[in-house]
């Protein structure tokens, strides 16, 4: 009797926990959204994961699928899957056709601009998204207006484009003052602080700062986080460093006091900060405690540029402490594969979208063919009516100028993102070549290596400095050409010598786009003396006409002819666009024998 009484026992119990088990396969949405809230550890969240993904929701409404697909997005957030991620969420958003209807589906579009934003770095879509948004959003809805300028300001703020983003800035304040919004019309003051630094504007700066500072009292901890992280930004851009390092220290205070499963991101970076201004004011012990912390709590947590600062002091202190050469060497390595990685993905996404916006002018190339078709049998068919025929050579006036206007603001977009790609695939290259030649050279002569992770660290500040301008002072451009030329002669002491002759004895100041002179420096270098057996020789002449700077580089190498150059090389890209600024290809010849080069580069500049 008791054998019988346990078996049915243990039925029931099979039986619940089966009904328990189907049940949770059909909780609702919210019950997983509490459960991204919770602090699961990796094993949880890939267990809700799969039982989200487990749910049949074809035959939900349009409504619940999207819920569900946006409630799957943000497990594989806290998964890093941010491919996956950014799939659900273009589900979600694809139930929306003319209008945002709720508060809810604007979420899925927030989320999907900030996962290409802040977790890919891929601008240019997250700038689709935020156009989207526009234009499926009703005109008084203030609030959610203010979102996507507050998103466009941060778009342009990454693009190094302060005066664009100051304009968006103040549209989202604009908007949050209808909106009755002061917590977030606050914050917008806050991020103008940056911003205004950025254009050396710092007066403007304290202004906001000491307009905002009255009504600390009203915000919450994360708002005064951005307080302080503001205040430290604006005195960094003075030059004060002590104050920056308290402000910084106070955000890094409210940042712990933040909820920590969201929060992570602003500890790393207030780490970062203040580690960072420990380093200026030459406490490179302290600095390297906070350092320490910022890559404890892994550097996925920090964006495109702070990672590039972190490693780069990571670096300097390295060589300030004189530890062992097998730290420094570490730290060398470790710049070198973060740069490599986030190079080829960067560049991959600029391909990407230089590929299909090539894509999209040829399709409205075919538009405007079928619609010129369509207008001539409409004309040829409509003799009859005078009235109607002069109005279809209007409509055709008015369409044919639509499509000339659409097709050279593409042209111009495309040059913009040729430009753009051709700089994310030079800056790499040249530091890639620089920390390589280092890396080499000191295992082989320590007693040297200082003096040139001295000169690699300066060389490293300008390329990051500049990777975001469209001009550069001639000055500085040619600086890091000539220390690029004496770390290739560190490493190749007997293989060349070199002269740089500045013929241009204007007082004004001149800009010239980055990056344009290494690559063919770097040709004859190693390909045009590689082979070479007497010693070379390099002259470069820099000289100024009336509408361009003239480069000369002659070397007495093997030679080399414009078919050499490669399509997808640095050398053919540079042609490439220099014949759209300026209208004029490179110039290569040689001397008599077939040996010896002279490349003659027509750069565009721009003058104060």
């Amino acid at each position: 009797m008791k054998k019988i009484l346990g078996l049915f026992l243990l039925l029931i119990a099979v039986v619940s926990c089966e009904k328990e088990h189907q049940s949770f396969d059909f909780q609702s949405p919210d019950f997983f959204f509490k459960k991204t809230r919770q602090g699961l550890s990796k094993d949880s969240l890939a267990f809700y994961l799969n039982s989200l993904e487990n749910i049949p929701t074809e035959k939900l409404s349009d409504s619940l699928q999207a819920e569900y697909a946006y409630m799957t997005s943000r497990f594989h957030d806290r998964l890093l899957d941010y491919d996956a991620a950014i799939q659900k969420l273009l589900f979600a958003t694809s139930f929306t056709k003319k209008k945002i209807k709720n508060s809810r589906e604007m979420s899925y579009f927030r989320a999907l601009s900030a996962m290409y934003f802040w977790r890919k770095n891929d601008y240019l879509n997250a700038a689709g998204v935020n156009q989207k948004m526009a234009k499926l959003l009703d005109s008084t809805d203030y609030k959610n207006r203010a979102f996507i300028h507050h998103n466009n300001q941060s778009l342009q703020t990454a693009l190094g484009k302060p005066n664009e983003a100051l304009v968006e800035n103040a549209k989202a304040k604009e908007f949050f003052l209808k909106a009755k919004d002061t917590g977030n019309y606050l914050v917008s003051s806050l991020d103008r602080v940056p911003i205004l630094n950025s254009l050396s504007r710092n007066d403007e700066a304290q202004q906001e700062l000491h307009s905002v500072l009255p009504y600390e009292h009203l915000l919450d901890t994360q708002r005064k986080y951005q307080l302080y992280s503001a205040q430290g930004y604006s005195y960094n851009s003075t030059k004060k460093f002590v104050n920056a390092l308290n402000a910084y220290k106070k955000a890094l205070t409210y940042s712990k006091q933040l909820d920590p499963r969201v929060s992570l991101q602003e500890v790393a970076n207030c780490y970062l900060n203040v580690g960072v201004m420990y380093s200026k004011l030459n406490n490179y012990q302290q600095s390297k405690i906070y350092l320490d912390s910022v890559f404890s709590l892994g550097m996925d947590r920090l964006n495109f540029t702070d990672q590039q600062e972190a490693l780069r002091t990571k670096l300097e202190i390295s060589y300030k402490l004189k530890e062992d050469f097998k730290y420094t060497s570490s730290r060398l390595d470790s710049l070198f594969s973060f740069l490599q990685k986030n190079s080829d993905t960067r560049i991959n996404n600029e391909l990407q979208v230089l590929q299909e916006s090539y894509e999209n002018e040829k399709n409205l190339q075919e538009e405007k063919n079928q619609v010129e078709i369509k207008s001539l049998k409409f004309e040829r068919n409509q003799y009859i009516l005078i009235a109607l025929l002069l109005i279809l050579i209007v409509i055709t006036v008015l369409v044919l100028n639509f499509y000339r206007q659409r097709r050279f603001k593409i042209e111009k977009q495309n040059f913009l993102l040729q430009q753009r790609l051709l700089r994310s695939q030079m800056n790499p290259h040249f530091i890639f070549n620089s920390l390589s030649m280092i890396k080499q050279n000191v295992e082989s002569n320590p007693n040297q290596y200082s003096k040139y992770i001295v000169k690699l660290s300066r060389l490293l500040r300008t390329v990051f400095d500049n990777s975001t301008q469209d001009y550069v002072l001639l000055e500085d451009e040619l600086q890091s050409l000539e220390d690029y030329i004496e770390l290739q002669k560190f490493r190749f002491p007997d293989r060349f010598d070199y002269e740089i002759e500045n013929k241009i004895t204007t007082e004004n100041e001149l800009f010239i786009p980055p990056m344009l002179l290494q690559p063919f420096v770097e040709n004859a270098i190693i390909h045009g003396f590689g082979k070479l057996e007497t010693k070379g020789n390099l002259y470069i002449e820099i000289s100024k006409q009336k509408e361009f700077i003239t480069c000369c580089i002659e070397d007495n190498g093997v030679g080399m002819q414009k078919s050499d150059l490669k399509k997808n090389s640095s050398m053919y890209l540079i042609d490439q666009f220099l014949f759209k600024m300026t209208g004029k290809k490179l110039e290569i010849s040689n001397d008599e024998t077939g040996k010896g080069t002279k490349i003659e580069i027509k750069i565009p500049y721009s003058e104060l």
